[in-house]
This record gives structure tokens, sequence and C-alpha cells, in this order.
């Protein structure tokens, strides 16, 4: 890999934060950011940059009153003044620059009623974008669970004592996928259960995200994300969102396995 320059680590870090590096790019960056403790902060700082500005700045909404002041004024916009003549050569020159400049107003003022609306990215988009990275950092630094276990009766207390509610912990090594461990991800800014199981020379991490994560469906969907794949259910309104850099058919054949196997516990005593 190509030793990067200061603009082109700042460029990288940026594009990394909007969700705009593929798969390669994603592995480059969190290359740097392991072997550069600097460059690491540099990027949690913007992370955290971004995340107090989704939070504290407020969205505000042109008020309707100067929506109309603006509209009358670009209507009026190529009147000249009447209590100032304007010769003939300037309103010829000038028009072009007062329509135009009308026009920004209106843009300006439209767009401070849209911002609310379209400027975030929706929340969705940024949870696989935080899974997606998690999945990487874990395959990147050999560290992908903090328990390392195949035992579940292991993995549910540990992850017990760490976060709310109960984490569905399920034994899947019959059906082709053992578990490896758990560990805790940071989503936004909640502590979130992710299991990973092993299959072949793959991995599968499943979060169990909070009901706030906005997935409700809940019929299994795949999407694709920085080349990777990912599937998101929904089981008593509990969201999960599993990533992996395996054929999308075994993803799929992993959701089913897993969810059969939750039906499965639900139904039965609690022996955990």
């Amino acid at each position: 890999m190509r030793e990067l320059q200061s603009d082109d680590r700042t460029l990288l870090l940026h594009a990394a934060l909007d969700g705009e590096l593929d798969a390669v790019g994603m592995i480059e960056i969190e290359a740097e950011l392991a072997a550069d403790p600097a460059l690491a902060a540099k990027y949690a700082g913007l992370v955290e940059l971004r995340d107090a500005m989704r939070t504290c700045v407020p969205r505000e909404v042109a008020p309707d009153a100067l929506r109309a002041r603006v509209i009358s004024m670009a209507r009026t916009s190529g009147a000249a003044s009447p209590t100032v003549p304007v010769p003939r050569r300037a309103r010829w020159r000038d028009a072009p620059y007062r329509s135009l400049a009308a026009s920004l107003m209106i843009g300006v003022v439209l767009g401070a009623g849209a911002y609310g609306r379209f400027g975030a990215p929706p929340a969705e988009d940024d949870v696989q974008q935080a899974i997606v990275a998690g999945f990487i950092r874990g395959r990147l630094s050999g560290q992908p669970v903090d328990v390392v276990t195949s035992d579940r009766h292991t993995v549910k207390p540990w992850l017990a004592g760490k976060i709310s509610g109960a984490t569905t912990v399920v034994d899947l090594a019959s059906d082709g996928f053992p578990l490896v461990g758990g560990r805790i991800d940071v989503i936004g800014k909640a502590p979130v259960a992710t299991l990973v199981y092993q299959r072949r020379e793959h991995q599968i991490a499943l979060s169990e995200l909070p009901t706030s994560a906005g997935v409700t469906i809940s019929e299994p969907t795949r999407q694709s994300r920085n080349g990777y794949s990912l599937l998101r259910w929904a089981d008593r309104g509990r969201p999960y969102e599993a990533v992996s850099d395996l054929p999308p058919a075994e993803l799929d054949a992993f959701g089913a396995a897993f969810r059969r196997a939750a039906a499965a516990e639900s139904e039965g005593p609690n022996l955990q």
C-alpha cells in the first residue's frame, strides 16, 4: 500500500466519515488508523464533532412571513426604485444580477426550510455504516470479539453485565455457523450486543439493535454496502442486522437458521 500524504489522509478521513469509500478504501483507511494513533484521534474527533452537530445544532425553519417577503422581493426585483432614477443602460446591465440575487435569496430561504427534512442522513444509513465499520475493524485487528467462547451460556451472562436487556444468543454449530464469541459495539451513543459466528474462513457479525434504531420490518431484507452483504429483520420488535463477506445466499441461510433457533428457544423453557 502506498504511503499516504497528509492531504490524502484528510480526504480519506472525510470520505470514510461520509460512507463514500468502497471496501478497499475502508480497509486502507482502517489500516492507517490502526498504525497511526494521531490519525485515529483525528478521526475520532471528526466523528464526535459530526455527532455533536447532529444532536445539538438546531435546525431552523424559515418563518412563513419571511418566505412571503423574499418571494415578493423576487417578483418585483426587475422594477426600478421609485425614488432614484436609474439610467436605461444601468437597468439593462444590472437586471440579470438582481434576478440572480433574488434567486439566491429564495434558494437560501427554501434551503433552510428543507434542511431539517433532507439535510441529515437517515439514521438507518448511520447504523449500517457503523455496523460495517465495526466488522472491518474486527477483521483487521484480529480480535473480532471481546469474549472468546463457543458456549452461549458464557456469552449471554457476559453481555448482560454490560448492556441493559436480555440478548438472544443461540448455538448454530449444527447449521454450520459455530459461535465465536461476543462483543460490545457502540452505534450512535448506545452500546449494542454483537455476536460473531464463523463460516469456514468467513465471519458473520450479528448486532441486536435498540428498538430506536429504525429497523421496523419483520421479513428479512438484504442490502450491500462497501462490498459487504447486510441482512436485517425484526423479531418481536427487536431489530437485528447481520454483516458478512459471505456470499449473499449463505448470509440468508444464516439468518434463517438464527430465526429458527431463536423461535424454538422462545417457545421452550428458558434454560439460560
